[in-house]
């Protein structure tokens, strides 16, 4: 299902070839690769949900429901897994976010366990930290990961409405957001992300927006509103910014990417391929690598998809 299959290239004798689809003219999205299917396998996926990328081009994906990381090179080639169902050291309930940091350990969040992992990029487990709460250090549901280029880590949590910053060891140092619409407040962030100039940018779901912040929590620009349009949202739940600075969202509930300028204008859309009446709402996470290429994971489908930023001519 995940492996493009090529079927219906001879048409028999005497009969034409279609001919391929036309590239559009404008910016797009172009799948260059895919790589996924449900199951328990090496390479299968039974709720893929966050997505990270090294510096080498490796590609980490949580794997919700078969409580585990999963790890691939750049074209999509199984490398190695870690982790499985349970409450202790390196086991997982539910993962749903992963980030790399500058000195390459991996950091996981868990959905239900409500804590933070830390292992080495093999898997060996080094830490973690993190209980049901409310206040510093302990979550309620965290969803999203971002680290800094010093190596601190931001937690967004589901149900408390915050963002939480880390040292590397897990003391933390601040915290901010809250319940609500208003400006600095959150209404069940999803992911985060680190732009390349250094604003930490919040896929705010249930606020139908995009949020552009320092790294302090001062807000900067908020993009977005309720919708199917253009620009407008339908649970945003990561966001991610490309190395020319166009953000890059997935709205989930309209089962698109959405490209934006860093303005926040659009510019456009790609839809999923079968993903749009399936029992989830898809894209979940995105990451870009080194090459700048996006990485999208398709949790209607179990699969990843790698697609190529195509600037083209205006729309």
């Amino acid at each position: 299902m995940v492996l493009a299959v090529v079927a219906g290239l001879l048409w028999g004798c005497g009969r034409e070839q279609k001919p391929a689809p036309a590239e559009p003219l404008g910016p797009h999205y172009r799948v260059v690769a895919q790589w996924g299917e449900t199951g328990s396998a090496p390479g299968q996926f039974n709720g893929v949900q966050g997505l990270a990328v090294d510096p080498e081009g490796h590609v980490y994906a949580t794997d919700a429901e078969n409580c585990r990381v999963q790890v691939f090179d750049s074209g999509g080639n199984f490398l190695r897994s870690w982790g499985d169902c349970g409450d202790g050291r390196g086991q997982f309930r539910k993962p749903v976010a992963v980030a790399v940091s500058p000195n390459g350990e991996v950091f996981v969040a868990d959905f239900l366990l409500d804590r933070v992992q830390v292992f080495n990029p093999k898997g060996k487990f080094l830490r973690a930290w993190g209980k049901p709460g409310k206040r510093p250090g302990e979550f309620a549901s965290p969803v999203g990961l971002a680290v800094d280029p010093r190596g601190n880590l931001y937690v967004s949590e589901f149900y408390n409405h915050r963002i939480q910053k880390f040292s590397a060891r897990g003391k933390p140092l601040a915290q901010w957001g809250g319940p609500g619409g208003e400006q600095g407040q959150l209404h069940y962030p999803g992911r985060i992300s680190f732009a390349p100039d250094g604003h930490l940018y919040v896929a705010d779901a249930h606020n139908y927006r995009i949020v552009k912040m320092t790294p302090e929590g001062e807000v900067v620009a908020t993009w977005g509103s309720a919708g199917t349009w253009r620009a407008q949202f339908q649970d945003p739940v990561d966001i991610t910014v490309a190395p020319d600075g166009s953000l890059h969202v997935a709205d989930s509930g309209n089962y698109r990417l959405e490209w934006l300028s860093p303005n926040g204008e659009y510019v456009t859309e790609w839809a999923l391929p079968d993903a749009r009446g399936t029992k989830f709402q898809s894209p979940q996470g995105l990451a870009f690598d080194t090459q700048g290429f996006l990485h999208a994971a398709d949790i209607a489908n179990n699969r990843i998809y790698k697609l190529e930023l195509v600037k083209g001519g205006k729309l």
